[in-house]
């Protein structure tokens, strides 16, 4: 029978539901006609036919088969239909036959590890192997799952421990670094504290010597006013004496030395101007010798 007669005959037994559907002969024979539909354009993986196929059979003729619903379940399975998929293999955990039941685990297994449920494929492989130990594809899913869980697992632990390595790393730099940046504050503080303990020494020096030398000249002030108020008292007194010598001289000659200056052919007057120059240059004689006296003698120089 070809593909065109077939459909010809699906769509036949669509017209004559109605008829046909109370007379159980008939209706079984539908049944058997539609199974074979289905199960042909699944062999052939034309799964959306068999889709349609099985979904007439298992609802519209009531066609009681976890068999069918299996198949069913196949198809959607191929077409990438996860829900119902998932949905007819999991009508199926309670089939009285192990094997379809234990198929059915599995398929579910699969569906979650597609999905990255990786407990929940580890889970449903377990169940398949519980129900049926002999299903060989479920063991091998299961130990795979299994060692590919532990493998992702070790990575993982690898790559937590390389990135706790890292986070290690980063807060040791980072600890070493503020503890570079604490002791460079440290000594910047100590060496300004050392330098504004230096500098108050240097100030409290500087006061000491400008207290010294404010001392030395006012010592050497009050010294210099003694020593002038000596020589004015000194010089005054020294005039004092001059005045009185010059009242002295001024006295009328003797008559003795009246004589000898006409012998000499001096007058008088002139003889008092030259005892007057006289003691004016012996005056400023005597006043360089007291400047003299006064003078530092020089270090390279003998005193004398």
């Amino acid at each position: 029978m070809s593909y065109k007669s077939l459909i010809i005959v699906f769509f036949g037994l669509f017209a004559s539901i109605d008829v046909l559907a109370t007379d159980p002969i008939s209706k079984i024979a539908n049944a058997n006609e539609a199974k074979e539909l289905a199960m042909d354009a699944y062999v052939n993986h034309k799964f959306e036919d068999a889709v349609k196929y099985y979904t007439y059979l298992l609802d519209s003729l009531d066609y009681d088969s976890d068999e069918a619903r299996l198949n069913r379940a196949h198809a959607y399975f191929q077409l990438k239909d996860t829900i119902n998929a998932f949905d007819g293999y999991r009508s199926l955990s309670t089939a009285e036959n192990k094997e379809i039941r234990s198929t059915a685990f599995l398929q579910m297994g699969n569906l979650s590890e597609q999905q990255k449920e990786y407990e929940n494929a580890l889970s449903y492989f377990k169940e398949a192997l519980k129900t049926n130990p002999a299903n060989q594809e479920a063991r091998y899913n299961y130990e795979l799952l299994k060692k590919k869980m532990k493998e992702q697992e070790k990575q993982q632990q690898n790559q937590d421990n390389k990135d706790q390595q890292g986070q290690d790393k980063e807060d040791q730099e980072k600890k070493e670094n503020e503890e570079q940046d604490n002791k460079e504050g440290r000594e910047g503080d100590k060496q300004k504290e050392q330098e504004n303990q230096e500098k108050s020494q240097e100030d409290k020096k500087g006061k000491q010597d400008k207290e010294k030398q404010d001392a030395e000249d006012n010592k050497e002030g009050k010294e210099g006013e003694e020593k002038s108020d000596a020589e004015q008292k000194k010089q005054q007194e020294q005039q004092n004496q001059e005045a009185k010598e010059g009242e002295k001289d001024e006295q009328p000659m003797e008559p003795s030395t009246r004589e000898k200056l006409q012998q000499m052919n001096v007058s008088e007057e002139k003889a008092k101007m030259i005892l007057e120059a006289l003691r004016n240059k012996e005056a400023q004689y005597f006043q360089q010798m007291r400047k003299k006296a006064t003078e530092k003698p020089k270090s390279n120089k003998p005193d004398w």
